[in-house]
């Protein structure tokens, strides 16, 4: 029996050509989609979930919250929070962790070479119980200086693994080169890792003993903080214990009542901080909403990515179980007979149904086997999109496979379902007195809603695709309020103080117009906060309370270099003498003097309305009292997305690590090569890191415009597949009412009428469609407008909405108006003897 289905449904799909190639196609793109969804998926919730015991492993991410200030969020946490919980919670936390991360160059060779790596505590095997190719994780990583890489570092040194007693050097560690000895060498790890390094060093404290904002510092949130929990303890449990400390014992009461003021005898510890415990197998889809405008070791996922994009796979492949469903039961009259003969010879309703699921099954595993040669052949410009490596291989990964194979039932059985009951139910006397079929009123309406359900969800992914470009674009070009479309920044954090050399031998190039210094370019913001306060009273004669001012390091000519002009007072000027901060000796209880720059944003946190009144006031931070000598405009130093901060500007030249090139050449590649050439000659054993501004700045906005472009790739699918299905169904709609056709021309009714009663028909479906897209997709995209700061006016979705819905009608005409003009020009007499 099972054979004779198989038999049946191959024969009616080679009868129905058209239709099944309809269908198939369809189901094709459907299931291709959800493929290239789930490879995608697969690979982002499975991260860290191959570490031992993941489920105990978590982080500390960081979060202040003042009073008038916007939050300062981070995945990161200050130096002394690890010990302290570890003591405090021991029976919730079995062991932590610290990682600092840090670049430095590897001496090999005579070439130096950028790399990446991680100090860390001795307890970092207890957390991550990493495997090794070579070495002892008890015995390799036990003393300070002891070294760990891994097996691709290995190979790429020294052209083998077992390297275990070699040395490196490195340059620099703390502020000289260091040779350390491998101790042990780690297995790669998968990819599928928020971790990143390619050497760990054990931390050696005395290393960072005159820099207190790493290991020594309550405040300052440099490092990357993890635990280990005692088995069976809940991390819910941990966090409550960590918030009691926080609120009862924790060094950040007393730091409350000091940033708090008068606030503080009715506020918590945690109104003002928090510390924020996330398990390590969701770090890389959930980090992101707790990192600021901070990345993390790797690049971050997004979990609400991934559940639209999977929303949006899951759309297509319903728009092509809706052609199915539509064209089935469309051609039900042409099968009406075959239904009343099969239960006359005695099937039941179940065997007849049975039949047409088998029918569907069959059309799907079809379609799917074409979906994975689709999928195989677009999966390389997919992952370039996406920016990932994704392979599909089914038979080494049986989980895949064996998710595929019910997906692609339960779709075959769904879009089999509706079919199968309709087709099943025709009474054979009925049929058998008649010529045709005789189709309810319902099954046409059910078709129409059907129509409209797929044409709904393909418009509101045009307008969504529209949305997500247009926002993008805007992000993309909307006033930074600074030039960057001439910049090449150099990294000069390795010159080892030839800067001033390097910065000569840069302007004596052909095409470059000019040179300056700082601590960080735009969108390199490194997230450096502190309290600043105003000594004098304010305009309005009131005391104001210290202000948490983001700050950066500029040197001379850096604002004029960027087109920023000041709108009071001026800029850093050389001439003057007392700009620059000077150091101050260790121990010594003087203040020392500086000027200082403030943005628009911040000068108005002090009261000054009018930038004016700044000028020649006196900040406070620390041992240095700050001249205020311009304000500048607000400037987007970062993503728009992150808004305006309020911003300082000093200069103190141990903090420049970026030389900010601005250049006028029509030979951009050809400068690039004096510039290596440049850096070769002052700084020979330290590789160049320079990059193009412009290509940072757009670098921001990589999540949007890989969103962006997926957007548009399923929608393109959606409406092919949609406009498909019309086609098919306008093909056999004409087909059907061929007939009355014939009889309308023979009326007097010419090719125009017949065209526009038809493409009506198909029309009304789709304006219904239009009706219930628009507010549905408004809800959602305002919703995600609300994400950026600086956004597109969102008036535009009128306009947007409209313009799609007039393209979505549109579209349908043409479909439909093939079919309807070919019929419509046919001879009455040919149309009046169809049957």
């Amino acid at each position: 029996m099972f054979k004779n289905y198989l038999i049946t449904a191959w024969r009616n799909i080679v009868k129905n050509g058209v239709f099944s190639a309809i269908n198939i196609f369809g189901l094709t793109v459907g299931l291709m989609s959800c493929i290239l969804i789930m490879l995608f998926v697969r690979e982002e919730s499975g991260y860290d979930k191959w570490l031992t015991d993941s489920d105990r492993l978590a982080r500390v991410h960081t979060a202040f919250t003042m009073p008038n200030q916007p939050p300062f969020l981070t995945v990161r946490s200050a130096g002394r929070i690890m010990e302290a919980i570890k003591g405090y919670a021991n029976a919730e936390v079995e062991t932590g962790v610290r990682i600092v991360r840090f670049g430095t160059t590897i001496q090999h060779k005579g070439e130096g070479y950028s790399e990446q790596g991680s100090m860390v505590d001795s307890s970092f095997l207890d957390v991550f119980d990493l495997p090794f190719t070579h070495g002892d994780r008890v015995t390799s990583f036990a003393k300070p200086n002891d070294l760990l890489i891994t097996e691709e570092m290995a190979l790429k040194y020294f052209g083998r693994t077992d390297v275990i007693g070699e040395t490196m050097t490195f340059c620099c560690i703390g502020n000289d080169p260091s040779v350390a000895a491998i101790t042990g060498v780690i297995k790669n790890l998968p990819s599928a890792t928020h971790l990143d390094f390619d050497f760990v060093f054990y931390l050696n404290p005395e290393l960072f003993a005159n820099d207190t904002n790493v290991l020594h510092t309550w405040n300052s949130v440099n490092v990357y903080t993890y635990f280990k929990l005692n088995p069976g303890i809940e991390l819910s449990l941990l966090q409550e214990r960590v918030n009691y400390w926080l609120n009862h014992e924790s060094p950040f009461i007393d730091m409350a009542k000091q940033f708090l003021g008068e606030q503080a005898a009715d506020a918590k510890v945690t109104d003002f901080i928090n510390l924020k415990l996330m398990s390590v197998p969701d770090i890389h889809l959930k980090a992101k909403y707790d990192a600021g405008s901070m990345g993390d070791l790797t690049p971050m996922g997004d979990d609400r990515m991934i559940k639209t994009f999977t929303i949006v796979a899951a759309l297509v492949l319903l728009i092509a179980c809706i052609n199915f469903m539509n064209l089935s039961t469309a051609k039900a009259s042409k099968r009406a007979k075959e239904v009343a003969m099969r239960k006359v010879v005695g099937a039941s309703r179940a065997q007849v149904a049975i039949q047409f699921l088998s029918e569907a099954l069959t059309v799907v595993f079809i379609a799917l086997l074409f979906a994975l040669a689709a999928a195989e052949l677009v999966l390389p410009f997919y992952n370039q999109v996406i920016g990932k490596d994704l392979q599909l291989q089914l038979f080494d990964e049986p989980s895949l496979l064996l998710n595929l194979m019910l997906v692609t039932t339960v779709v075959g059985l769904g879009a089999g379902a509706y079919p199968a009951m309709y087709l099943s139910k025709f009474l054979p006397g009925h049929i058998l007195k008649s010529s045709k079929s005789s189709e309810s009123q319902g099954a046409t309406k059910f078709r129409s809603t059907l129509v409209v359900i797929q044409f709904a969800m393909s418009i509101m992914l045009v307008i969504a695709t529209i949305v997500v470009y247009g926002q993008t674009l805007y992000s993309n070009a909307a006033d930074v309020g600074y030039r960057y479309h001439d910049k090449m920044v150099l990294n000069v954090r390795v010159a080892h103080g030839n800067t001033d050399g390097l910065k000569q031998s840069l302007l004596n190039l052909s095409g470059v117009t000019d040179v300056t210094f700082s601590s960080e370019s735009p969108t390199q913001d490194f997230e450096n906060n502190s309290q600043f306060t105003l000594v004098e009273l304010n305009p309005q004669g009131e005391k104001v309370e210290p202000v948490l001012l983001n700050y950066h390091h500029m040197g001379y000519g850096f604002f004029e270099s960027y087109g920023v002009m000041p709108i009071a007072g001026r800029l850093f000027d050389e001439s003057y003498g007392s700009d620059a901060m000077t150091p101050l000796a260790e121990g010594e209880e003087q203040i020392g003097q500086a000027s200082i720059i403030l943005n628009r944003t911040a000068a108005l946190k002090y009261g000054y309305s009018d930038p004016a009144q700044a000028i020649g006031n006196t900040l406070n931070s620390g041992r240095y009292n700050y001249t205020i000598i311009g304000v500048i405009p607000d400037l987007h130093f970062r993503s728009m997305k992150y808004g305006i901060r309020a911003s300082a500007y000093m200069h103190n030249a141990r903090r420049f690590r970026v030389a900010n090139i601005s250049f006028n050449s029509n030979d951009v590649p050809n400068l690039m090569e004096q510039v290596q050439t440049v850096w070769k000659e002052h700084v020979p054993m330290e590789p160049i890191d320079l990059q193009f501004l412009s290509e940072m700045m757009a670098a921001q906005y990589q999540d949007e415009s890989t969103t962006a472009k997926l957007f548009l790739a399923f929608a393109v699918l959606a409406i092919i597949v949609a406009c498909l299905g019309l086609y098919g169904l306008s093909a056999f709609t004409v087909e059907r009412r061929t007939k009355e056709i014939g009889i309308r021309k023979v009326m007097g009714a010419g090719v125009t009428d017949i065209i526009q009663l038809l493409i009506w028909q198909f029309s009304k479906p789709v304006i219904i469609a239009n009706i219930i897209a628009w507010p549905v997709a408004a809800y959602f995209l305002l919703g995600w407008l609300q994400s950026f700061t600086y956004r597109i006016d969102t008036w535009y979705l009128i306009p947007i909405c409209a313009s799609v819905g007039l393209l979505s009608l549109v579209i349908a005409w043409l479909t439909v108006g093939g079919n309807a003009a070919k019929v419509a020009r046919k001879n009455p007499v040919k149309s009046l003897r169809y049957e």
